[in-house]
């Protein structure tokens, strides 16, 4: 061959490797979009068993790693280095895979391979950390984070979106471990944008951005790049396990179980998605549930600590602390899995962090505190674990200790939501007053809500803590605290309540218990007055029986007996709601009732929590004894799960139990007469009519649409039809009279809706005009009767008994009114007008003593109603209650000063009792106001 010859022949050959390689980057390419775009199985087929080169391989195992065939995964890459030269890449991509099955060792080996051909590649680098970190060598691990660092601010261009992933990765943990918070504003707007830039496929840097947010519960932000990263892969699992924990965090039990299914259907092994599904049942109080999950999440990785710190907080829920069996004397399940950790972990920080996080999680605060703080003692660069020890110790009470530990957490992340809010909820209660009695510390603002301090002391000593004590058969060991929020600093008073609770912006509800405290929003900062007298001893009641069972109780069980405790009347319109929800067949159980109370889809389940925890305490009481509440309190407090009390203490079935409770609640609502379903649309109704015009009711209910439509010859033409059909439809001649009406012909008007109203058939608004216009025409009686029908008819309805009120308080029938009063205000808990009438009837009556138990009820719903002092001082004074008669006049002229008659009524009860001091005074304040006042004078001259 001569010399062109052999250099065209070496051109051709040069030529057609180079288009090979071309051809071979743009499928690997192709492999690599599919892999990150979540076509695992596409990229699994077309590579095959045998992967031509090492990036290949790597693509393999991902695809085969990312639908859980972890051993098929590892197994692909040893198979390939078997025959040929590994890379780094593919060693680090080997010792991922053997890091996170927790074998450390051969990730080492894996690694030292890694780094020996590459001392730059990053996987390899980020994983060389990560195992220093869990081995405990913290020096070596911040080390190896520092070198991303320092590699990052070294070079000025990168190629790679996955090492530039990787140094986003480390830079996170160098930051934390430093306290260096400025990382996060570069992090999320630079790095992890730059990462996406390079490569717009990288879901991994979406979702490392969802991470920084949630850490930080910024739950908006989280979601939000959760989304961008699904809308690239929508079928990986770590990013559904993600989405579940952050449902999971706010209390979505269910939604949480559905996402961690959802990942568990793409990789059956996935450890963070089982993880959730673990905490979700302690969520749910269900250890023994949550201990065979976390479990099975241990043997994917032996060594993985939080896995083995929930599973330990599960054990703890199950049996309690006990690391020794009293018995036996033999180590406890907890204890011997505390003993291994001891042994096997050098820094076992991060199992103490979990163990307190899933403590915290079943509401065992003391020992929540307990773990956190020593996760927080040997591992201190856990800087979450600060905050959530400060949020725990908030919860304890303990808020001085808590502020240090929170200010501690906010250097080290002031982009903490919680940890800020938390904060500022101390900077608040800095500013509040304090009352102490014998077992209560209360406090308040003093600009705003001293008064209701001081009324709330009382009733806390006097009516709440011996009756619920004495009930329940146990007293707190301290004192519980009690902090009631207003409006400050721009924020309204619920807010900053919410914040206490959870560090969040917004609770479903205006007073809460975390065991050894109460916090609740004031009456006078929310935009509807409440019962604050009910609310206080509710969450009391919770305060005992968390205590007493040692924080063992189910959720609804305490809200059975708080409810017991909070009124002794049930609301009537729970029977109606209860009856609707078994006519659909939509009643909790025991498994689901307690979603009603942190998760309702609406506010009927969150009522129907209520109602049913309270009658399944009931029936419990009416089927096994009086005694039987009392035996599942020292049974909670013994550690048995309900599940266990129905076995052992009533020696039931729980399906038995469950259908026997279900036949209870029919009993029950018997009786009960439920209005109409959701009334048909127009279409529909259109639709009946045009099928079937011989369909009076649907004629009727269209003409009904049409003359509120304002459509007057439709509404007419559709009354006509049904009245030729059913010449007594009540509906018809209803929609008929307000024809009449349209035209001013009144008589025709009156008879058709006094034929509508007399109809056997109950047709609500014929009743209710008619009733109108007869009190109109001040004919009481007819009213009346029509009003006691509508009652009769639709019991769970409040405004019938209302207006029956309206017509009593017209013909000024006392005796009627004071029978009718309480019905109204057992449903009416937040009414002081209902409960000023019945005091004010009372008082005529003289019968002093109910007379100021109503008026302290309008005391208990709004402390500042002048006139609710004034009754209940008059109610004092016919007892002979001469001090008290003296106090509340004072407090009714203080809060209203110009009514100076009653200023004067309490400086002449403290001359009586000889208090002449505060007697003076008060002469002269009305003096001050009333310089003329002959009363005052005599006071002062005597």
């Amino acid at each position: 061959m001569t010399t062109r010859h052999a250099a065209i022949a070496l051109f051709a050959f040069t030529f057609a490797f180079s288009t090979f390689d071309l051809a071979n980057a743009a499928d690997v390419k192709t492999l690599r979009t599919n892999l990150q775009q979540g076509r695992y199985a596409e990229v699994v087929e077309q590579i095959g068993d045998e992967p031509s080169d090492a990036e290949m391989a790597i693509l393999l195992a991902r695809s085969l790693d990312s639908q859980g065939k972890r051993d098929e995964a590892l197994a692909a890459i040893t198979t390939f280095t078997k025959d040929n030269q590994p890379t780094a890449a593919l060693l680090a991509e080997a010792a991922r895979l053997q890091f996170e099955r927790g074998q450390w060792t051969e990730a080492d080996e894996s690694l030292k391979r890694a780094l020996a051909l590459n001392e730059k590649q990053t996987l390899a680098r980020w994983l060389r950390a990560e195992l220093a970190r869990v081995q405990g060598d913290l020096e070596s691990a911040q080390k190896g984070y520092e070198w991303f660092v320092d590699f990052y601010n070294e070079n000025d261009k990168f190629d790679s979106a996955e090492d530039l992933y990787y140094i986003g990765l480390a830079a996170s943990q160098y930051a934390r471990w430093t306290r260096n918070s400025g990382q996060f504003q570069f992090l999320v707007n630079d790095l992890y944008p730059d990462v996406l830039q390079r490569d717009p496929n990288f879901w991994q840097a979406e979702l490392a951005l969802a991470q920084l947010f949630a850490e930080k519960y910024n739950m908006a932000e989280a979601a939000k790049h959760l989304n961008k990263a699904l809308a690239i892969n929508a079928n990986s699992a770590d990013i559904y396990a993600q989405k579940g924990a952050i449902e999971l965090s706010g209390y979505d039990v269910d939604a949480a179980l559905r996402t961690a299914e959802l990942a568990l259907g793409i990789n059956p092994q996935h450890i963070k998605a089982k993880q959730v599904q673990g905490k979700a049942k302690l969520t749910d109080f269900r250890p023994e549930q949550a201990i065979t999950i976390l479990t099975e999440v241990v043997q994917l990785n032996p060594n993985n600590q939080s896995s083995k710190g929930y599973l330990a907080s599960a054990m703890l829920a199950a049996d309690g602390g006990q690391l020794i069996d009293k018995d036996s004397g033999e180590a406890t399940r907890l204890g011997k899995l505390l003993s291994q950790i001891e042994e096997n972990h050098p820094n076992p920080g991060e199992f103490y962090a979990a163990m307190g996080d899933g403590c915290d999680i079943v509401r065992k605060y003391p020992d929540a505190v307990k773990y956190l703080q020593l996760a927080r003692e040997k591992m201190p660069q856990l800087i979450g674990v600060h905050g959530d020890l400060g949020m725990v110790l908030m919860r304890m009470g303990e808020e001085e200790t808590a502020k240090a530990v929170l200010d501690e957490a906010f250097e080290a992340d002031p982009f903490n939501v919680r940890v800020k809010n938390t904060l500022e909820v101390l900077d608040v209660l800095a500013t509040y007053e304090t009352i102490e009695t014998d077992h209560f510390i209360i406090r308040f603002d003093p600009s705003k809500d001293r008064l209701l301090a001081v009324y709330m002391s009382r009733f806390l000593e006097e009516n709440v803590y011996p009756r619920v004590c004495e009930g329940l058969g146990h007293t707190p060991k301290d004192k519980s605290l009690i902090e009631i929020f207003n409006q400050a600093k721009n924020t309204s008073g619920h807010g900053w309540f919410s914040a206490r609770m959870v560090g969040l912006p917004y609770i479903g509800t205006v007073g809460a218990c975390a065991g050894k405290m109460i916090a609740m929003a004031s009456p006078d900062a929310v935009p509807s007055p409440y019962n604050w007298a009910h609310v206080i001893r509710h969450e009391f009641v919770h305060v005992v029986n968390l205590q007493q069972t040692d924080f063992n109780i189910p959720h609804w069980f305490t809200e059975a007996l708080a409810v017991s405790y909070e009124s002794e009347q049930r609301p009537p319109e729970w029977k109606t709601l209860l009856a609707r929800r078994l006519a659909e067949d939509r009643v909790f159980n025991l498994d689901t009732i307690n979603y009603g109370f942190i998760r309702p889809s609406d506010q009927d389940d969150w009522t129907m929590a209520y109602c049913q925890a309270y009658y399944y305490s009931q029936f419990i009481k009416q089927k096994f004894g009086d005694d039987a509440l009392d035996r599942m309190l020292a049974a909670y407090h013994n550690y048995q799960t309900t599940d266990e009390i129905l076995a052992d203490q009533f020696q039931i079935e729980k399906a038995d139990f469950e259908q026997q409770y279900v036949e209870f609640l029919k009993k029950e609502v018997e009786g009960i007469k439920l209005g109409p379903q959701a009334e048909q649309s127009f279409a529909e109704l259109y639709e009946t009519t045009q099928e079937n015009p011989e369909d009076a009711d649907a004629q009727a209910q269209l003409a009904l649409i049409y003359l509120k439509r304002k459509a007057l010859p439709d509404a007419r033409d559709h009354a006509k039809k049904a009245l030729a059909v059913d010449k007594d439809h009540p509906l018809a001649h209803y929609v008929q009279g307000r024809l009449y009406l349209t035209i001013g012909d009144n008589a025709e008007a009156i008879a058709e809706f006094e034929t509508a109203a007399g109809s056997p058939r109950f047709e609500r608004n014929a009743v209710a005009l008619l009733a109108g216009l007869r009190v109109k025409q001040k004919r009481f009686d007819d009213a009346l009767k029509l009003y006691e029908r509508g009652a009769s008819e639709e019991p769970g309805q409040l405004d019938w008994q209302e207006s029956i009120l309206r017509i009593h308080l017209l013909k000024k029938d006392n005796d009627a009114l004071l029978e009718l009063i309480p019905q109204i205000a057992v449903q009416k808990h937040h009414d002081v007008l209902l409960r000023k009438k019945m005091a004010e009837i009372l008082l005529q009556q003289e019968s002093w003593e109910e007379a100021a138990k109503w008026a302290y009820e309008v005391i208990g719903i709004q402390v500042t109603d002048a006139d609710a002092h004034a009754l209940l001082a008059q109610a004092y004074r016919g007892q002979k209650k001469w001090d008290l008669a003296a106090r509340e006049f004072e407090v009714a002229g203080q809060l209203r000063p110009k009514t100076v008659s009653w200023s004067v009524e309490a400086a002449e009860l403290y001359k009586q009792i000889e208090e002449n001091e505060k007697a003076l005074k008060l002469a002269q304040r009305v003096l001050e106001i009333d310089p003329e006042n002959a009363s005052a004078k005599a006071i002062l001259n005597d």
